[in-house]
């Protein structure tokens, strides 16, 4: 997928909305989470992508190798989604060189990353320290 992908102006009634999952790291209560990801989606949506499945990553750990990034592979790995959206890159991890790793691995799988803060670019390694990972 390249950026021409994404409509980054504003979403017009004929684009179609690739499809995203939204991995949350919280310890929220369900409809807690339910709130949150309405206001993620509020900020995708004119940029083309739609939520359309939510990971709720509760563990209170931070560490890359945890069981929970594993699940989240699984299911990117029998789905079809396009765009994996964060609204913090430390809730993935916050091991700069852990970060490459699952960048390096989504792009691999053709999946982008779409950091809230950002929006929706293949963030690199190189853009890893810029975004406060």
């Amino acid at each position: 997928m390249n950026k021409a992908n994404f409509n980054v102006v504003g979403n017009n009634e004929n684009q179609e909305l690739v499809k995203g999952i939204a991995f949350v790291k919280s310890r929220r209560a369900p409809l807690n989470v339910a709130q949150m990801v309405m206001e993620m989606n509020a900020k995708t949506i004119p940029n083309g992508v739609m939520i359309d499945t939510v990971y709720a990553d509760t563990s209170s750990e931070g560490d890359y190798d945890r069981k929970e990034i594993g699940w989240l592979f699984d299911v990117l790995k029998d789905a079809d989604f396009k765009v994996v959206v964060v609204k913090s890159l430390n809730d993935i991890t916050d091991d700069i060189l852990d970060l490459e790793e699952f960048v390096r691995t989504i792009n691999d799988m053709g999946i982008w990353l779409y950091f809230l803060e950002v929006g929706p670019v293949p963030i690199t390694v190189s853009h890893a320290e810029e975004f406060r990972c």
